[in-house]
């Protein structure tokens, strides 16, 4: 069983035992009544719970009622743990093809050219949408995760296909590297 975070209980909520679900990763949509959880601090240390209702409470925020935990006092002890679940269960609650962690790494390809671009090293979440870094020569590429540009992502491979925007490289290419400031 592969277990990945959701998110971690940040608090209790009311008096028949929910808790609130807050530091959700990236496009997280709330699980559905049934969903079985594993909360703990770490992944290999959790407890089971079964969801029984699930609600939105807020900005990235869910408001959770667990099988078994039906006091304030049995809420609280559940305060600061992360919340696991299993990757399918995951990427079915994110409607996302892929996490952060198997695109950290993958090469990114010039679609056109077949030319690498370098390797994807960190991810910028924005209110727009999400960056990905490209380390391009030693330098900082930042390569918005729209439909525009990112043309597919195998994850197998660990490749990324990206259209290049006139002007993306020439914009790099002129900056100097941080070790030359």
């Amino acid at each position: 069983m592969s277990l990945r975070y959701a998110g971690r209980v940040i608090r209790s909520h009311g008096v028949e035992g929910q808790v609130v679900l807050g530091d959700c990763i990236a496009y997280f949509q709330g699980f559905t009544v049934g969903t079985e959880l594993h909360i703990g601090y770490s992944a290999g240390f959790v407890k089971r719970y079964i969801v029984r209702h699930s609600q939105q409470g807020g900005s990235g925020r869910y408001i959770l009622a667990l099988q078994g935990v039906n006091t304030p006092e049995m809420a609280a002890t559940l305060k600061e743990m992360g919340v696991f679940v299993e990757e399918e269960v995951l990427r079915a609650a994110t409607q996302t093809q892929y996490f952060d962690d198997e695109i950290i790494g993958s090469s990114v390809i010039n679609r056109e050219t077949g030319d690498v671009l370098g390797i994807i090293k960190e991810i910028w979440e924005t209110a727009a949408n999400e960056i990905w870094v490209v380390d391009y020569n030693g330098k900082e590429l930042p390569i918005p995760v729209i439909d525009d540009i990112v043309k597919h992502v195998n994850i197998k491979r660990k490749q990324v296909s990206i259209f290049v925007m006139p002007g993306l490289l020439e914009i790099v290419e002129n900056t100097p590297n941080d070790e030359e400031e």
